[in-house]
């Protein structure tokens, strides 16, 4: 009785989200290491209702309800709407996916005037890879980009990231904390970079918040980067704070690989 009280519970509350779109979007910024300025924004949701703690719980009461397509679809409007001028990183949940909202005509990823880039966690689609797969190939054939998030944290599996074939793959914070030049941890983020440069993605370092792991990361060849260090997530779209690392060792040489120009 308890657990029909809560669903029902619940359920209505995530019901007022959606109808009274209570939700925010704060945004983070994806830097260019080397040019030391912003090259895109990732659009976090935040609820504004006392029900849901975050993100998290936010999205498991829409999943368990089947109404995550629908949140997500606001989440985007939002999104779109308050960052005109820049590409946009923006979570998906694989349950958006089965919902089918993603791939309507109609979808704000698709009215975007920049390039979209939709994160999904590495590891969570693995459950239902076929649909995956043939949703995401279709968006991709409309000019949206596949990013791999949170590589590394705990799902690594190096065949799913081939076959989805990203964009982008980020590195997961639990690689980049205490990130140091020349540790063993160091060398395996570096092989990391080397090998997504030769799936034809680039890396984003995820979680930087010392200047010693932003050394580190630009080091080992990443080509954008996030983190506390550089600008947290905020609304509007926040400057970014470049904090110069120490001098870094002479690397070897090593192409940098980057995405394409944005679109007009």
């Amino acid at each position: 009785m308890a657990r029909v009280t809560r669903t029902l519970t619940e359920g209505a509350a995530i019901r007022r989200v959606l109808d009274e779109r209570a939700v925010r979007v704060v945004y983070q910024p994806v830097v260019d290491l080397t040019k030391k300025e912003t090259f895109a924004f990732e659009a976090l949701v935040r609820p504004t209702t006392e029900d849901f703690a975050g993100p998290l719980e936010l999205f498991a009461a829409a999943v368990e309800h089947k109404c995550a397509g629908e949140l997500g679809r606001i989440i985007r409007e939002l999104a779109i709407d308050a960052c005109p001028d820049f590409p946009l990183f923006v979570n998906i949940h694989p349950a958006e996916l089965d919902e089918k909202w993603l791939v309507q005509p109609d979808d704000p990823i698709f009215q975007h005037g920049k390039d979209i880039y939709l994160e999904i966690t590495e590891g969570v689609p693995l459950s239902h890879f076929r649909l995956c797969q043939h949703i995401l190939s279709e968006v991709r054939g409309r000019g949206v980009y596949l990013v791999v998030d949170d590589l590394g944290a705990g799902y690594s599996n190096l065949k799913y990231i081939a076959d989805l074939q990203p964009r982008v793959v980020k590195i997961d914070r639990g690689l980049v904390a205490g990130l140091a030049i020349d540790s063993r941890m160091f060398r395996l983020v570096s092989a990391i970079v080397v090998l997504c440069r030769e799936l034809d993605a680039v890396v984003v370092a995820e979680g930087i918040e010392t200047v010693e792991e932003l050394a580190a990361v630009r080091h080992a060849g990443a080509t954008y980067g996030q983190g506390y260090l550089l600008a947290r997530p905020a609304f509007p779209p926040p400057e970014i704070t470049w904090t110069e690392p120490p001098p870094e060792p002479k690397p070897a040489r090593r192409a940098t690989r980057r995405l394409p120009p944005r679109k007009k």
